[in-house]
C-alpha cells in the first residue's frame, strides 16, 4: 500500500502545488489523477518517487517514509518503482532490448552497468517482457524508428525489467492516437490485475480514466477535491474537479 499523509510542496515565487494532500492507493489497483492544467498532479507523482523536494508531509511506501530515507536507501526504494514519461525517456540510438535491459541496471553493479554486461537470464526476460507489450517483432529495432505507442510499450516493458511493486506514470497517452492509448492503457489495466502492481498514472481524459481505472482522485490548485470510486464519479463531480472547489467534493 502507498499512504500519502499531508503531504505539501510550494515552489520559487510562491507558488503552492500541493496543499496538504492525503490518499491511499493499493496493490492491484489502477489510481487515476485528473484535474486542470497546473493543478499539481506532475509534482504529487515526482514526489512520490522524490525527483523534486517537497515541504512536509509523509509517504509511506513499503513500510518505509521515502522522505526520510538516506540516499542510498531511496535509491534501494526506487528501483521498486517503475516509472513511464509521456516523452517515453528511452535512448534512442539503441534498441528495443537494449532500452528494456536498462530496467536492471539497479540490480547490477557500476562496471556490470556501464559495460552493459547482461545474463542470459536478463535477456531472456526482456524478451518475454517485450513480447508481453505486444513487441516482438521489434525487440532488435532501434527506438528512433518506432511510433509513439510503441515507444511508450517499450518504457512499460523496461519499467517491468526493474521488478517493480508500483508504477507512476505522467501523462502517458497524451500524445498517442486513439488505438495507440487504447493499447497502453489496456496493458496498464492487465498489468494491475495480473501482477498485482500498484498504478498510479496522471490523465486529462476522463472518460479514460472511468474505463480503466478503479480509483479516482481530483487534484485541483494543489488541493484532492475528489478522493472514490471512478466508475461512481458523477458528471457533477466530475465538473466541480475541474472548475475548482475548496472543499472534498461529494453528492
Amino acid at each position: 500500500m502507498l499512504e500519502v499523509k499531508n503531504l505539501s510542496k510550494t515552489y520559487e515565487g510562491g507558488k503552492k502545488s500541493l496543499r496538504d494532500v492525503s490518499f491511499t492507493a493499493k496493490a492491484g489497483e489502477v489510481t487515476a489523477i485528473i484535474g486542470p492544467s497546473g493543478a499539481g498532479k506532475t509534482t504529487l507523482l515526482r514526489s512520490i518517487n522524490q525527483l523534486i523536494t517537497d515541504d512536509s508531509g509523509q509517504i509511506l511506501f513499503d513500510g518505509q517514509n521515502i522522505r526520510e530515507l538516506s540516499r542510498r536507501q531511496l535509491k534501494q526504494t526506487r528501483s521498486k518503482i517503475g516509472m513511464i514519461f509521456q516523452n517515453y525517456n528511452l535512448i534512442e540510438p539503441l534498441t528495443t532490448i537494449e532500452n528494456v535491459l536498462h530496467g536492471s541496471l539497479a540490480r547490477k553493479s557500476t562496471i556490470a552497468g556501464v559495460l552493459s554486461l547482461y545474463s542470459k537470464q536478463e535477456k531472456q526476460e526482456a524478451l518475454q517482457l517485450i513480447d508481453e507489450v505486444g513487441l516482438k517483432e521489434f525487440a532488435f529495432n532501434y527506438c528512433s524508428d518506432l511510433s509513439g505507442g510503441q515507444k511508450q510499450r517499450v518504457g512499460i516493458a523496461r519499467s517491468l525489467m526493474q521488478h517493480p511493486k508500483m508504477m507512476l506514470c505522467d501523462e502517458p497517452i497524451a500524445s498517442l492516437d486513439p488505438r495507440s492509448t487504447t493499447m497502453v492503457m489496456t496493458i496498464l489495466r492487465r498489468l494491475a490485475d495480473e501482477k498485482q502492481l500498484m498504478i498510479l498514472i496522471n490523465l486529462h481524459q476522463v472518460d479514460i480514466a472511468k474505463t480503466y481505472a478503479d480509483h479516482l482522485i481530483g487534484l485541483n490548485n494543489g488541493r484532492i477535491v475528489f478522493d472514490g470510486q471512478a466508475a461512481e464519479a458523477t458528471d457533477r463531480q466530475i465538473e466541480a474537479i475541474y472548475s475548482g472547489v475548496d472543499s472534498l467534493v461529494t453528492e
